[in-house]
């Protein structure tokens, strides 16, 4: 008999040309979507209230590009990887595209910082204590001097999608040593991306800082992966045979821990270099953020400890590197600030400056803030029982030990933002662990597919709600950075120059290294907690007011519309103040002089 032909392959029909038609549609409504975008709407609920049609459109599209060609018979990785993509645009890039400028106070400040050290290479001592890690400033000085650049406007707009593409990159990686097969890898980076709302991509040392986090944890947990072992080859946690009696806890740990792990199968210039590129990340990342060595030291360490990876000496590679860096040149600063290594015990007070006291705005920011309690809830819920599945299929708890580890920050006297820092770092594993639930029950039930899906457009929806609530007051306008830097380069070196509301408005994209910025006085951290006795005590030389400043005030501290030049009227009233430049809500104000100051043009 003839032998049997083997079966024909699956035919793709319709979904090889539907997902790309979807991401390309979803990408040519980008641009209606920022024309019919109404920015000056912007209120407390944010920009997901201001968005058009068009927007919630091109998200809709992306996200249906990606379930589409997961589904089709013969999913087509680079097809997958441009969905991807899209979807990152038409989430994270959203702002990007229908703003006319990047978003962040704080990016706008990190832009200056790398103004100050593009100069002469120097960190400004005594300025902000974010000088004290100062690789990241120093890369993009280095990278904006080589390219002739005067400015990185553009760069801070489209920082944020690329950047989490790098991370989703990892996340991919990261699932295929974790879950394996061909789609819930891809399914993992998604869900990622769905439930990643800290906002914490912006242009910043912290968005370099998890690249540098994800690659050890790749390696470790992919080509360096191994399971304990005994000499013949036999695992060491599950029982060896079915009749035999099953060993003390106590006893088996004590096994586990004396059996040394099995060898990675690579040759040995491929061992090398990923060693070699493991420790690089290990020693940059120590002058790149304050937290993010200790959080993948962490991680490394419980994997050295269960003898999940080979290559345990990279673990003193890591610490060596914060011991080093903290005792040269961070030690002005830990002096000070002990209590952020060995711990502060401040659990309470870092609970209720990064969650209770967060509750406060309208109606639209109040719900905002309680999304933002509630996803991370959700997501842990659905990592343990992602967990129990882990469990059942590899008998190992070692994933959630991970994830577990940055809760040890809670200690530290890190501030209020503390707890967006312990839900990004371990988000990746708990990401993971989601998807093996989710595949688990799609698994058992074909039809949970369709729901799934709808789960994920949903999903992103809200993504956009959550992380653009606090756009009314984090959107900057080119007009504004332009009057920012015209007060900069018409006002003398060494004279203050004073925002009315910190953290809001590009106050400080330049003059770091030339301008001071005012002293700590008690009771008035803003110009506003106290507007005549505060200018009074700060004494500053010009004083700069902008939208943002405006719908700081009404949308999170509820004051009436207009209050801003209420402000400034009173500021004025005293006859000390001038106003030089005033465009709307944005405002300049400079000290009278005897001999007179030049104004910012008109």
């Amino acid at each position: 008999m003839p032998p049997t032909p083997p079966p024909a392959p699956p035919s793709v029909g319709i979904s090889r040309w539907l997902s790309p038609a979807l991401a390309l549609a979803a990408v040519a409504l980008l641009p209606i979507a920022a024309a019919t975008t109404d920015l000056s709407e912007l209120d407390g609920w944010g920009l997901a209230k201001v968005l058009g049609p068009a927007a919630w459109a091109s998200m809709l599209c992306a996200v249906a590009a990606c379930v589409t060609e997961l589904w089709s018979p013969r999913p087509r990785i680079p097809m997958l990887g441009t969905a991807t993509a899209t979807l990152i645009l038409c989430s994270y890039g959203i702002p990007s595209v229908v703003e006319p400028a990047a978003r962040f106070s704080t990016a706008w400040l990190i832009s200056g910082f790398v103004d100050a050290m593009a100069g002469d290479g120097r960190v400004v001592e005594g300025y902000d204590a974010r000088f004290y890690w100062p690789a990241f400033f120093a890369q993009w000085a280095w990278f904006r001097d080589a390219s002739g650049a005067t400015q990185l406007d553009e760069v801070l707009r489209w920082f944020p999608p690329v950047i989490v593409g790098v991370w989703a990159i990892g996340i991919y990686a990261l699932a295929r040593s974790m879950l394996g097969g061909h789609r819930a890898p891809w399914a993992a980076a998604w869900l990622f991306l769905g439930l990643n709302w800290i906002e914490q991509d912006y242009f910043s040392p912290q968005a370099t800082g998890i690249v540098l986090m994800l690659t050890p944890l790749v390696f470790a947990l992919g080509p360096l992966a191994t399971r304990r072992t005994d000499a013949a080859g036999v695992p060491g946690w599950p029982k060896p045979h079915p009749e035999a009696k099953r060993l003390a806890l106590p006893r088996r740990w004590l096994v586990a821990a004396l059996t040394p792990p099995n060898r990675p199968t690579l040759p040995p210039r491929q061992l090398l270099l990923i060693y070699f590129c493991a420790a690089l990340c290990l020693i940059a990342v120590a002058p790149e953020h304050q937290l993010t060595p200790f959080a993948i030291i962490g991680q490394l360490v419980v994997l050295a400890i269960v003898g999940r990876f080979r290559g345990r000496g990279l673990v003193l590679v890591g610490i060596i590197a914060v011991v080093v860096y903290i005792l040269i040149a961070g030690r002005d600063f830990w002096i000070n600030q002990l209590d952020m290594i060995i711990g502060s015990g401040n659990a309470e007070e870092a609970l209720q400056a990064g969650v209770s006291d967060r509750l406060a705005g309208d109606a639209g920011q109040k719900f905002v803030k309680v999304l933002r309690i509630v996803v991370p809830g959700l997501t842990w819920l659905l990592a343990i029982a992602g967990l129990w599945v882990y469990w059942r299929r590899r008998r190992d708890l070692t994933p959630i030990a991970l994830a577990a580890v940055p809760m040890a920050f809670a200690a530290q006297g890190y501030g209020s933002e503390v707890f967006l820092r312990i839900v990004l770092f371990g988000l990746p594993i708990l990401s993971i662990l989601g998807t093996d639930a989710l595949r688990w029950v799609a698994r058992r039930k074909r039809g949970m597919e369709k729901v799934l899906a709808a789960g994920m457009a949903v999903l992103f929806g809200s993504l956009i709600l959550i992380r653009g609530g606090n756009e009314s007051y984090m959107i900057v306008y080119p007009e504004e950075v332009a009057m920012s830097r015209e007060v900069y380069a018409t006002t003398p070196p060494g004279l203050e120059v004073v925002p009315l509301v910190s953290g809001v408005g590009p106050y400080a994209v330049d003059g770091i290294d030339t301008h001071s910025r005012g002293n700590s006085i008690e009771g008035c951290s803003d110009l506003i907690d106290d507007p005549i006795r505060c200018v009074d005590l700060q004494d500053p030389d010009v004083i700069l007011s902008f939208e943002s400043t405006e719908a700081y005030g009404r949308d999170l501290k509820l004051m009436p519309p207009g209050w801003s030049l209420d402000v400034v009227r009173q500021i004025v009233a005293t006859g000390e103040y001038v106003i030089t430049y005033q465009n709307g809500f944005d405002v300049v104000l400079r000290k009278v002089e005897p001999a007179g100051l030049p104004g910012a043009p008109r």
